[in-house]
């Protein structure tokens, strides 16, 4: 930090001398290190020659300290107006231009920076940030990749570009980035939770889950990357992994719908249907849309295999209600055979199934077959 406000003050010296203002450096520095930011201001409006770039400079930056955006903001403006080229006031506006989401502003700022600095890898950074959050995809891309090839060691570059690689399907490109930058530098959360996604697209389920561990270890909280943790655990029947996984996001008040489920899954998987139940009654909770069929589905199933058959069938008209799914009719009329022996109700849901049956997939369409062979005998 006293590092920080010795080059501020050497900074604000050089402006002021060469300015040529009757500011008294020294007066402006103690201001600004102190935090006195109002005073400061009050001080510069009344000293700064306004016809110079550099002096008014001087004043948006305090504005800009001081919380002031939409007054530094047009400070700058006027800064530009004088000089066009002034690299700290086009630095600061772009940045302010993107705090207030003015994204295409903030573009056409940095353009003129990359122009007057086309080898600094900060200014197309910076470029192509902003390019890709006013939606300008292809141009933003392309810039992006100027930004990493001037400076590959940049972390967020780095990440951002593998990312967009992964939007385009290149998963082995995006993988190579973020696999050679790890070999560098392991301990750059930001791309260790690319590289998560990338190991997962390339199937590579083992290195997924230790790139979890690994981000457990660092004590990183990201409900988004630890879904491709659950779900590789849960390929590699790491049932007890998928659980501790839940168990460390919901310490952290940060179980998602998506960790809950495969933890649900998981516990299934291990037979403990009572601690799947409890976990999908959660999931029920925070479920949206379509998956919460889902969530009644695999409950009904816990609930058969705890012999809870009523409460299965209770379920499984609730998913069907919801999915309006011919199968869920089919597996209602399944356990009234099987675990009532209630074959007149058993045959009415089967001859639902068939009324509402159309071919889906090679599961449904055994069981239609074989329903239809029985049926007409």
């Amino acid at each position: 930090m006293k590092k920080l406000a010795g080059i501020i003050s050497i900074s604000l010296m050089w402006v002021i001398s060469n300015g040529q203002s009757s500011a008294d450096s020294k007066k402006v520095m103690e201001y600004l290190q102190e935090q006195q930011y109002e005073e400061a201001i009050s001080y510069l409006r009344t000293s700064v020659n306004v016809s110079d770039a550099r002096q008014l400079a001087l004043l948006a930056y305090t504005y800009m300290q001081a919380g002031k955006i939409s007054e530094a903001a047009d400070t700058y403006t006027g800064v530009l107006t004088l000089d066009s080229n002034y690299i700290p006031a086009l630095q600061y506006l772009g940045h302010i231009r993107l705090q207030q989401e003015l994204y295409t502003t903030a573009t056409v700022l940095y353009k003129r920076l990359v122009q007057l600095r086309p080898q600094h890898a900060y200014s197309w950074k910076q470029l192509s940030f902003a390019a890709l959050a006013a939606q300008q995809t292809d141009s933003g891309f392309i810039w992006l990749q100027t930004a990493w090839r001037l400076n590959p060691a940049d972390a967020k570059v780095t990440a951002r570009l593998a990312e967009e690689w992964l939007d385009r399907k290149q998963y082995d490109k995006a993988d190579s980035l973020v696999s050679a930058f790890i070999v560098r530098d392991s301990m750059q959360t930001n791309v260790l939770m690319t590289a998560v996604k990338t190991s997962f697209f390339k199937k590579n389920y083992d290195r997924t889950t230790a790139l979890g561990k690994q981000l457990q270890r660092m004590q990183v909280i990201s409900p988004n990357t630890f879904a491709y943790v659950t779900t590789a655990s849960y390929i590699l029947k790491q049932y007890e992994d998928c659980i501790a996984l839940y168990d460390y996001l919901k310490a952290n008040n940060a179980a998602s719908e998506h960790i809950t489920y495969y933890a649900a899954l998981g516990a299934a998987a291990l037979q403990r249907y009572t601690q799947s139940n409890e976990l999908l009654h959660l999931c029920i909770g925070m479920a949206r849309s379509a998956t919460l069929e889902s969530y009644y589905n695999s409950a009904a199933a816990n609930y058969e295999s705890l012999k809870q058959y009523k409460t299965a069938i209770a379920y499984l008209d609730t998913s069907y209600y919801l999915s309006r799914r011919p199968l869920r009719q089919y597996s209602i009329g399944r356990i009234q055979e099987t675990a009532f022996s209630n074959e007149a109700a058993a045959m009415k849901y089967y001859r639902r199934y068939m009324q509402l049956y159309k071919p889906g997939t090679t599961e449904e369409n055994e069981i239609y077959r074989y329903l239809r062979s029985r049926l007409t005998k």
